[in-house]
């Protein structure tokens, strides 16, 4: 499990710094919970309230799913990484352990490549679900490489939402409490700037999954959240439920713009795909669907898929 310290980065130490009017190296108060702490600094937005307007057939919006959101909201410029991180001590953020990121760091060409291989995905919005047929085949992972990868690599705004409804994860790994969150905001009880978290990772938030204790969200409220998270960052990353484990899966994926479908590579069989596939399809889901090979096993020298990958 990703737990421990991150070791930080020089750069982000002098950049949060300046943002706090500190020197690096500066003794930084300390917060018995980052949520407690987070929940009691309101945000400070100099603009009037988001306003909700209703559409009429303008489809040139930013849209979270193929068909258009009901309704369209402004952008809250106070949900941007670098202003929602510069309002907490360093020592405050979430993030992901030191043996996590030397792990992602470690694929660092896979990960400079992510944006371009979902580009073909993202053309009707920018909401992507991340499941997999079976639990266990490196979903989660997965999700959390796709949102760093566009975070630090390209340089992007990327919220990362848990959306496992049955077995959330991203609040273990980030070492935060799991509510309030997602559920909460579906459901009306909390407000955006109450869920959104800047991470230790440049330009990486987070959304954990709320109160366990909740519903799922219906169609209409998961329309709307998407709709409202989405036009304030520049990629949504959804960690969802796999498709053969989970109706919830079926439910919330045609919410979004695309799939990203994991498979374990030499485990998850052709066939299996294509059902999990058939029934995307079935129940209105987006058309364009990736896959992700994870655990993907060498049998030569992996000098030579590089060369090979050159010809």
């Amino acid at each position: 499990m990703m737990n421990g310290e991150l070791t930080q980065p020089s750069y982000l130490k002098q950049f949060l710094a300046a943002q706090k009017g500190k020197q690096p190296g500066s003794s930084k108060p300390v917060a018995g919970s980052y949520r407690d702490s987070f929940l009691s600094k309101p945000l400070t937005d100099s603009s009037s309230e988001t306003e909700s307007v209703e559409k009429s057939g303008d489809t040139s919006a930013q849209n979270s799913c193929q068909k258009p959101a009901v309704t369209s909201f402004e952008k809250k410029e106070n949900l941007i990484w670098k202003n929602n991180a510069a309002r907490f001590p360093e020592d405050e953020l979430p993030s992901l352990s030191a043996k996590s990121v030397k792990q992602l760091e470690s694929n660092f060409r896979e990960l400079m490549m992510v944006e371009a291989n979902i580009d073909p995905l993202v053309k009707l919005g920018n909401a992507l679900y991340v499941s997999s047929c079976f639990n266990g085949e490196g979903k989660t992972i997965s999700a959390i490489s796709t949102a760093f990868g566009l975070a630090f690599y390209s340089q992007k705004e990327v919220l990362l939402i848990d959306g496992n409804h049955h077995n959330p994860q991203l609040h273990k790994l980030f070492g935060v409490s799991h509510g309030p969150g997602f559920l909460d905001f579906c459901a009306g009880i909390v407000k955006i700037e109450d869920i959104v978290m800047p991470t230790l990772h440049k330009g990486l938030s987070l959304v954990t999954i709320g109160s366990e204790d909740l519903p799922g969200p219906r169609e209409k409220e998961l329309e709307q959240a998407l709709a409202e998270l989405s036009v304030n960052f520049d990629y949504v990353i959804c960690d969802g439920c796999s498709i053969m484990s989970s109706s919830a899966a079926l439910r919330d994926i045609k919410h979004f713009t695309a799939g990203l479908l994991v498979i374990e590579c030499e485990k998850t069989r052709w066939e299996v795909l294509q059902i999990a596939e058939d029934k995307v399809k079935k129940t209105g889901g987006p058309t364009r669907l990736g896959v992700i090979f994870n655990r993907r096993k060498y049998y030569i020298p992996s000098i030579v898929y590089k060369f090979i990958s050159k010809k």
